[in-house]
């Protein structure tokens, strides 16, 4: 049997490790911080909880890139315009949403949603005519570490790190 040589060093660095926590005290975790995004926007981004129903999210982003086709084909055609002019106003913002890649939808989840997110992704993927890209990334959540009831000290923060998942859905 061969065996680890624990003189070889690793090339990562080090883990940073937050200090241990004073006795008696107790931790607040705050919610997660979210991106703001405008009601406009053209990139909706949808957040998923362990407790969200998985169908709950495909209809929302099934919802959202119907949305966006409609918005194209009313801004393309005005109803005051000849036949001609619909028609090549169409072809145009045809020819402008493939060069763009169209709206693209964003689920995101942290945690032990994160298996919820990829079944979500899976399921577009296998409809065929969506495109679906996943990414991974970490995000910081703020906890409030409260000192042990009657003891002098002041109230602290840490940033905790938190693996997160995005999956980007676009129609082809």
């Amino acid at each position: 049997m061969t065996e680890l040589d624990p003189t070889i060093s690793s090339r990562r660095r080090p883990v940073e490790k937050l200090p241990p926590l004073p006795n008696g005290s107790k931790v607040r975790k705050r919610p997660l911080l979210r991106r703001q995004v405008g009601s406009s926007s053209k990139n909706p981004l949808i957040y998923v909880s362990s407790s969200t129903p998985f169908m709950s999210v495909v209809k929302r982003v099934q919802k959202q890139l119907d949305k966006s086709l409609r918005d194209v084909a009313a801004a393309a055609a005005p109803r005051n315009a000849s036949l001609a002019a619909r028609v090549q106003a169409l072809k145009r913002d045809d020819a402008a949403a493939a060069v763009s890649g169209g709206v693209a939808v964003t689920v995101t989840s942290t945690g032990k949603a994160i298996e919820k997110t990829l079944a979500v992704a899976g399921w577009f993927e296998n409809k065929g005519d969506c495109v679906v890209e996943v990414r991974t990334g970490t995000v910081g959540a703020i906890d409030d570490v409260l000192p042990a009831e009657g003891g002098d000290g002041d109230e602290e923060s840490r940033v905790r790190r938190l693996s997160c998942l995005e999956v980007v859905v676009r129609l082809k």
